[in-house]
Protein backbone atom coordinates (compact mmCIF):
# COMPACT_ATOMS: atom_id res chain seq x y z
CA UNK A 1 0.00 0.00 0.00
CA UNK A 2 3.04 2.54 0.35
CA UNK A 3 2.59 3.33 -3.50
CA UNK A 4 -0.57 5.15 -2.36
CA UNK A 5 -0.01 8.20 0.03
CA UNK A 6 -2.33 8.58 3.37
CA UNK A 7 -1.08 11.89 3.92
CA UNK A 8 -4.41 14.22 4.37
CA UNK A 9 -3.76 16.73 1.98
CA UNK A 10 -3.03 14.36 -0.97
CA UNK A 11 -5.66 12.03 0.43
CA UNK A 12 -8.16 15.24 0.07
CA UNK A 13 -6.57 16.12 -3.23
CA UNK A 14 -7.84 12.47 -4.36
CA UNK A 15 -11.37 13.66 -3.20
CA UNK A 16 -11.28 16.57 -4.55
CA UNK A 17 -10.94 15.02 -8.42
CA UNK A 18 -14.29 13.56 -8.30
CA UNK A 19 -15.88 17.30 -7.84
CA UNK A 20 -16.90 17.06 -4.36
CA UNK A 21 -15.29 20.04 -2.99
CA UNK A 22 -18.55 21.71 -1.37
CA UNK A 23 -19.50 18.55 0.17
CA UNK A 24 -16.41 18.62 1.84
CA UNK A 25 -15.08 21.72 2.91
CA UNK A 26 -16.34 21.14 5.97
CA UNK A 27 -15.93 18.39 8.93
CA UNK A 28 -17.90 17.26 11.51
CA UNK A 29 -15.53 16.03 14.50
CA UNK A 30 -16.22 14.76 18.09
CA UNK A 31 -14.32 16.30 20.47
CA UNK A 32 -13.00 12.95 22.65
CA UNK A 33 -13.62 14.99 25.97
CA UNK A 34 -17.26 16.00 26.31
CA UNK A 35 -17.99 13.56 22.79
CA UNK A 36 -19.73 16.90 21.41
CA UNK A 37 -19.86 17.39 17.60
CA UNK A 38 -17.71 20.02 16.18
CA UNK A 39 -18.05 21.57 12.86
CA UNK A 40 -14.96 23.17 11.54
CA UNK A 41 -13.27 23.49 7.85
CA UNK A 42 -11.39 20.77 6.98
CA UNK A 43 -8.25 22.73 7.24
CA UNK A 44 -8.72 23.59 10.11
CA UNK A 45 -9.40 19.85 11.64
CA UNK A 46 -5.62 18.91 9.75
CA UNK A 47 -3.41 22.29 11.16
CA UNK A 48 -4.38 20.37 14.41
CA UNK A 49 -3.61 17.07 13.45
CA UNK A 50 -0.56 18.02 12.33
CA UNK A 51 0.19 20.70 14.93
CA UNK A 52 -1.89 19.85 17.89
CA UNK A 53 -4.77 21.56 19.65
CA UNK A 54 -5.83 22.75 23.06
CA UNK A 55 -8.28 23.66 24.81
CA UNK A 56 -8.46 27.66 26.29
CA UNK A 57 -7.11 25.84 29.63
CA UNK A 58 -4.18 24.50 27.36
CA UNK A 59 -5.93 20.92 27.86
CA UNK A 60 -4.94 19.45 24.91
CA UNK A 61 -8.28 19.08 22.58
CA UNK A 62 -8.24 15.20 20.96
CA UNK A 63 -10.56 15.41 18.04
CA UNK A 64 -11.69 12.50 15.72
CA UNK A 65 -13.26 12.13 12.60
CA UNK A 66 -15.33 8.98 12.34
CA UNK A 67 -16.10 6.70 9.41
CA UNK A 68 -14.35 9.30 6.61
CA UNK A 69 -14.64 10.01 3.59
CA UNK A 70 -18.60 10.95 4.54
CA UNK A 71 -19.92 8.31 2.38
CA UNK A 72 -21.26 5.17 2.67
CA UNK A 73 -18.87 3.54 0.04
CA UNK A 74 -14.86 4.26 0.95
CA UNK A 75 -13.80 2.99 -2.64
CA UNK A 76 -16.32 5.37 -4.73
CA UNK A 77 -14.82 8.60 -3.22
CA UNK A 78 -10.87 6.80 -2.93
CA UNK A 79 -11.28 3.82 -5.22
CA UNK A 80 -7.55 3.47 -5.54
CA UNK A 81 -6.85 3.18 -2.39
CA UNK A 82 -9.69 1.39 -1.06
CA UNK A 83 -8.82 -1.75 -3.86
CA UNK A 84 -5.69 -1.56 -2.49
CA UNK A 85 -6.23 -1.77 0.83
CA UNK A 86 -8.88 -4.53 0.25
CA UNK A 87 -6.80 -6.57 -1.25
CA UNK A 88 -3.65 -5.89 0.62
CA UNK A 89 -5.34 -6.98 4.41
CA UNK A 90 -3.73 -10.24 5.43
CA UNK A 91 -6.06 -13.52 5.41
CA UNK A 92 -7.64 -12.21 2.38
CA UNK A 93 -10.29 -15.67 2.53
CA UNK A 94 -11.34 -13.66 5.60
CA UNK A 95 -11.51 -10.63 5.23
CA UNK A 96 -12.02 -9.19 1.82
CA UNK A 97 -15.34 -8.45 1.10
CA UNK A 98 -15.37 -9.76 -2.14
CA UNK A 99 -14.56 -12.94 -0.97
CA UNK A 100 -17.61 -15.38 -1.38
CA UNK A 101 -15.74 -18.27 0.46
CA UNK A 102 -17.22 -20.17 3.46
CA UNK A 103 -14.32 -18.53 5.74
CA UNK A 104 -16.13 -15.16 5.44
CA UNK A 105 -19.56 -14.98 5.49
CA UNK A 106 -19.93 -11.21 5.10
CA UNK A 107 -19.70 -9.04 1.96
CA UNK A 108 -20.83 -10.90 -0.83
CA UNK A 109 -22.31 -13.64 0.73
CA UNK A 110 -24.64 -11.84 2.82
CA UNK A 111 -25.49 -9.23 0.08
CA UNK A 112 -26.31 -12.24 -2.15
CA UNK A 113 -28.56 -13.53 -0.16
CA UNK A 114 -30.71 -10.04 0.79
CA UNK A 115 -33.93 -9.07 -1.49
CA UNK A 116 -34.18 -6.47 -3.77
CA UNK A 117 -34.47 -3.25 -2.40
CA UNK A 118 -32.82 -3.86 0.97
CA UNK A 119 -29.64 -1.71 1.52
CA UNK A 120 -26.59 -3.71 1.11
CA UNK A 121 -24.18 -5.01 4.00
CA UNK A 122 -21.57 -1.59 4.78
CA UNK A 123 -18.84 -3.44 6.10
CA UNK A 124 -16.26 -0.92 5.28
CA UNK A 125 -13.65 -0.05 4.14
CA UNK A 126 -14.08 2.98 6.68
CA UNK A 127 -11.12 5.59 8.08
CA UNK A 128 -10.70 7.01 11.45
CA UNK A 129 -8.82 9.90 11.68
CA UNK A 130 -7.88 11.24 15.48
CA UNK A 131 -5.45 13.60 17.20
CA UNK A 132 -3.01 11.76 19.93
CA UNK A 133 -1.13 12.47 22.57
CA UNK A 134 1.47 10.45 24.49
CA UNK A 135 1.49 11.28 28.00
CA UNK A 136 -2.05 9.72 29.02
CA UNK A 137 -4.17 12.40 30.56
CA UNK A 138 -6.96 10.51 32.14
CA UNK A 139 -9.49 12.70 30.40
CA UNK A 140 -10.71 12.84 26.76
CA UNK A 141 -8.09 11.27 25.55
CA UNK A 142 -9.25 8.00 25.01
CA UNK A 143 -10.55 8.21 21.22
CA UNK A 144 -12.42 5.19 20.96
CA UNK A 145 -14.26 4.71 24.36
CA UNK A 146 -14.29 0.66 25.64
CA UNK A 147 -17.18 -1.28 23.29
CA UNK A 148 -17.23 -4.02 21.47
CA UNK A 149 -18.39 -4.95 18.17
CA UNK A 150 -21.20 -7.26 16.62
CA UNK A 151 -18.52 -8.53 13.82
CA UNK A 152 -14.59 -9.44 13.63
CA UNK A 153 -12.82 -6.08 12.78
CA UNK A 154 -9.33 -5.76 11.11
CA UNK A 155 -7.70 -2.63 11.64
CA UNK A 156 -4.92 -1.32 10.02
CA UNK A 157 -2.29 1.61 10.97
CA UNK A 158 -2.15 4.06 7.59
CA UNK A 159 -0.47 7.07 8.71
CA UNK A 160 0.71 8.86 11.71
CA UNK A 161 1.77 12.80 12.36
CA UNK A 162 4.13 13.54 15.60
CA UNK A 163 2.57 16.67 17.05
CA UNK A 164 5.27 18.99 17.90
CA UNK A 165 6.26 18.46 22.18
CA UNK A 166 4.62 20.45 24.40
CA UNK A 167 6.30 23.76 26.10
CA UNK A 168 7.21 24.31 29.46
CA UNK A 169 3.87 26.52 30.12
CA UNK A 170 1.66 23.98 28.64
CA UNK A 171 3.00 21.11 30.63
CA UNK A 172 2.36 22.94 33.82
CA UNK A 173 -0.77 23.54 32.72
CA UNK A 174 -1.59 19.66 32.56
CA UNK A 175 -0.30 19.09 35.71
CA UNK A 176 -1.87 21.13 37.38
CA UNK A 177 -5.50 20.42 35.83
CA UNK A 178 -4.90 17.03 36.58
CA UNK A 179 -4.30 17.85 39.90
CA UNK A 180 -7.17 19.61 40.10
CA UNK A 181 -9.21 16.60 38.56
CA UNK A 182 -8.10 14.29 41.03
CA UNK A 183 -9.53 16.65 44.24
CA UNK A 184 -12.97 17.02 42.41
CA UNK A 185 -13.11 13.08 41.78
CA UNK A 186 -12.36 12.43 45.79
CA UNK A 187 -14.29 15.20 46.96
CA UNK A 188 -17.55 14.02 44.65
CA UNK A 189 -16.92 10.28 45.87
CA UNK A 190 -16.63 11.18 49.41
CA UNK A 191 -13.19 9.60 49.78
CA UNK A 192 -9.58 8.60 48.24
CA UNK A 193 -10.91 6.01 45.57
CA UNK A 194 -12.09 8.33 42.61
CA UNK A 195 -8.33 9.87 42.06
CA UNK A 196 -5.32 7.57 42.34
CA UNK A 197 -2.14 8.67 43.30
CA UNK A 198 -0.83 6.57 40.65
CA UNK A 199 -1.66 9.04 38.24
CA UNK A 200 1.15 11.23 39.40
CA UNK A 201 3.86 7.98 38.14
CA UNK A 202 4.68 8.78 34.49
CA UNK A 203 3.13 7.07 32.32
CA UNK A 204 5.74 4.59 30.10
CA UNK A 205 7.55 6.12 27.84
CA UNK A 206 6.45 5.62 23.73
CA UNK A 207 9.60 6.94 22.05
CA UNK A 208 9.39 5.58 18.77
CA UNK A 209 7.76 7.78 15.84
CA UNK A 210 6.31 4.26 14.31
CA UNK A 211 4.40 3.51 17.81
CA UNK A 212 0.88 5.48 17.21
CA UNK A 213 -1.87 3.71 19.33
CA UNK A 214 -2.35 1.95 22.38
CA UNK A 215 -5.14 -1.17 22.28
CA UNK A 216 -6.96 -2.37 25.43
CA UNK A 217 -8.38 -5.98 23.95
CA UNK A 218 -10.82 -7.63 26.76
CA UNK A 219 -11.37 -11.43 25.96
CA UNK A 220 -15.34 -12.39 25.40
CA UNK A 221 -14.62 -14.81 28.49
CA UNK A 222 -13.89 -12.06 31.10
CA UNK A 223 -16.75 -10.08 29.45
CA UNK A 224 -18.91 -10.64 32.66
CA UNK A 225 -16.37 -10.10 35.53
CA UNK A 226 -15.83 -6.82 33.29
CA UNK A 227 -19.30 -5.61 33.62
CA UNK A 228 -19.15 -6.05 37.43
CA UNK A 229 -16.15 -4.18 37.97
CA UNK A 230 -17.72 -1.63 35.55
CA UNK A 231 -20.92 -1.45 37.50
CA UNK A 232 -19.43 -1.41 40.73
CA UNK A 233 -16.88 1.50 39.61
CA UNK A 234 -19.72 3.58 37.61
CA UNK A 235 -19.36 6.68 39.99
CA UNK A 236 -15.59 6.70 39.09
CA UNK A 237 -15.76 6.60 35.38
CA UNK A 238 -15.52 10.17 32.99
CA UNK A 239 -15.33 8.55 29.90
CA UNK A 240 -14.08 5.22 30.11
CA UNK A 241 -11.93 2.75 31.84
CA UNK A 242 -8.62 4.20 29.81
CA UNK A 243 -6.67 5.68 32.96
CA UNK A 244 -3.96 2.94 33.93
CA UNK A 245 -5.35 3.51 37.51
CA UNK A 246 -8.78 0.78 36.78
CA UNK A 247 -6.30 -1.51 34.73
CA UNK A 248 -4.66 -1.91 37.68
CA UNK A 249 -7.83 -2.32 39.91
CA UNK A 250 -9.50 -4.55 37.50
CA UNK A 251 -6.85 -6.90 37.77
CA UNK A 252 -5.99 -6.86 41.47
CA UNK A 253 -10.01 -7.04 42.36
CA UNK A 254 -11.22 -9.76 39.44
CA UNK A 255 -7.98 -11.12 38.16
CA UNK A 256 -8.76 -9.45 34.64
CA UNK A 257 -6.35 -7.68 32.40
CA UNK A 258 -6.46 -6.80 28.67
CA UNK A 259 -4.01 -7.76 25.79
CA UNK A 260 -1.92 -4.44 25.67
CA UNK A 261 -1.15 -3.87 21.70
CA UNK A 262 0.90 -1.06 21.13
CA UNK A 263 0.15 -0.46 17.50
CA UNK A 264 2.87 1.22 14.85
CA UNK A 265 2.65 2.33 11.88
CA UNK A 266 1.53 -0.47 8.83
CA UNK A 267 0.90 -2.78 11.27
CA UNK A 268 -2.26 -5.29 11.97
CA UNK A 269 -4.67 -5.36 14.94
CA UNK A 270 -7.35 -8.24 14.51
CA UNK A 271 -10.20 -7.96 17.04
CA UNK A 272 -12.69 -10.77 17.60
CA UNK A 273 -16.63 -10.03 17.84
CA UNK A 274 -17.71 -9.46 21.39
CA UNK A 275 -14.17 -8.49 22.61
CA UNK A 276 -14.38 -5.17 24.43
CA UNK A 277 -11.84 -2.80 23.34
CA UNK A 278 -10.41 1.00 24.15
CA UNK A 279 -7.71 2.60 21.82
CA UNK A 280 -5.71 5.82 22.97
CA UNK A 281 -3.66 7.58 20.24
CA UNK A 282 0.29 7.94 21.55
CA UNK A 283 0.53 10.72 18.27
CA UNK A 284 -2.28 12.26 15.32
CA UNK A 285 -3.26 8.27 13.87
CA UNK A 286 -5.15 7.79 10.80
CA UNK A 287 -5.86 4.15 10.72
CA UNK A 288 -8.84 2.20 7.90
CA UNK A 289 -10.55 -0.92 9.56
CA UNK A 290 -12.56 -3.38 7.58
CA UNK A 291 -15.37 -5.38 9.57
CA UNK A 292 -15.73 -9.15 8.49
CA UNK A 293 -17.33 -12.45 10.11
CA UNK A 294 -15.41 -15.27 10.14
CA UNK A 295 -16.59 -18.88 10.39
CA UNK A 296 -15.66 -19.27 13.77
CA UNK A 297 -17.51 -16.72 15.08
CA UNK A 298 -20.94 -16.32 13.57
CA UNK A 299 -22.40 -18.05 16.68
CA UNK A 300 -21.21 -14.95 18.70
CA UNK A 301 -22.08 -12.53 15.43
CA UNK A 302 -25.24 -13.75 16.44
CA UNK A 303 -25.87 -13.93 19.92
CA UNK A 304 -24.50 -9.68 20.16
CA UNK A 305 -26.89 -8.94 17.02
CA UNK A 306 -29.64 -10.28 19.62
CA UNK A 307 -28.67 -8.49 22.47
CA UNK A 308 -27.96 -5.41 20.33
CA UNK A 309 -31.56 -5.28 19.23
CA UNK A 310 -32.53 -4.81 22.92
CA UNK A 311 -31.15 -1.48 23.30
CA UNK A 312 -33.39 1.54 23.11
CA UNK A 313 -34.41 2.52 19.28
CA UNK A 314 -32.07 5.91 19.63
CA UNK A 315 -29.04 4.02 20.74
CA UNK A 316 -26.15 4.24 18.08
CA UNK A 317 -25.35 0.45 18.53
CA UNK A 318 -29.30 -0.55 17.92
CA UNK A 319 -27.83 0.01 13.90
CA UNK A 320 -28.13 -4.03 12.72
CA UNK A 321 -25.28 -3.70 10.25
CA UNK A 322 -25.11 -7.50 9.32
CA UNK A 323 -28.60 -7.37 8.14
CA UNK A 324 -29.70 -10.35 10.20
CA UNK A 325 -33.45 -10.82 9.56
Amino acid sequence: MSEFSWEQPKMWSALNGYGRRSELKNVKAIDCLDLCEVKMHKSEFFKGYYEGMRHHNQWPQMLKLKDWPPSAHFEDLLPAHGSKYVNSVPFQPYTNPKSAGFLNISGVTISMLLPDGIIKVDLGPKSYIAYGFTQELGRGDSVTKLHCDISDAINVLMHTAKVPPSNEHQENAVVELKRKHRVQDRKELGSRDGGDDTQDKPSPKYMEDKEGALWDIFRREDVPKLKEYLIQHSKEFRHTIAPKEHIRKLKEECGVEPWTIVQKLGEVVFVPAGCPHQVRNLQSCTKTALDFVSLENIRECLHLTEDFRMLPNVHRAKEDKLEIT
